[in-house]
């Protein structure tokens, strides 16, 4: 591998199809394979990395998603996570557009850069539509915003609660409506009465 060729003057300038065919047919397969090898290998290269890209960007283009309504479980890892595409469906929301439930959010916890909890960035960045959460969970959001005034419903005996899958001690939901999608918010209402009258099970 990695032998020189020596082209003519011309073919040196501009190698034509004609050419690199005659001069292919009469070298051995071993020889054409170095040959095509030593001559076009980048090109080569370059055509699969381009293909690759090509894919690669088709496939973004068919398949991302893009969280648009978003819920919190408090104090807990238990969530039925396939209610986020429930949701998704009922707000009629498109493929590229997602529900996404962040469970095991701990009003203990901090991150690693001690910067506080998980829960507090997320409540800081106000990046919350609804929340499941424990009696802790409930004082924590109560003192954690000075004009908090959204009030908790008591579900623990509520289809809702079964609905997503929720553990024992996660007895209330917010309807945060920090983002202010209004759109969203009315069919997402009108979707956890229908939980709650059974219409939805």
């Amino acid at each position: 591998m990695g032998n020189t060729y020596n082209d003519s003057e011309a073919e040196s300038v501009r190698k034509t199809l004609a050419g690199e065919k005659n001069k292919l047919s009469q070298m051995t397969f071993d020889k054409r394979i170095d040959y095509i090898f030593t001559y076009y290998k980048f090109h080569i290269i370059g055509t699969i990395l381009l293909i690759l890209a090509v894919i690669w960007g088709v496939h973004h283009a068919m398949t991302y998603v893009k969280d648009a309504y978003f819920g919190m479980v408090i104090n807990s890892e238990t969530v039925d996570y396939d209610r986020a595409e429930d949701i998704r469906e009922y707000l009629g929301m498109d493929k590229h557009t997602g529900v996404r439930i962040q469970a095991g959010l701990y009003t203990e916890d901090t991150t690693s850069a001690g910067a506080g909890t998980k829960l507090s960035l997320l409540l800081n960045a106000r990046e919350c539509d609804f929340i499941f959460t424990d009696e802790a969970g409930l004082e924590y959001i109560r003192s954690f915003f000075d004009d908090y005034t959204t009030p908790a419903e008591n579900i623990a005996d509520s289809p809702i609660h079964e609905y997503f899958g929720l553990d024992d001690n996660t007895v209330y939901m917010i309807r945060a409506d920090f983002l202010g999608r209004e759109d969203y918010n009315q069919a997402f209402d009108k979707m956890l009465a229908e939980i709650e009258n059974g219409t939805i099970k």
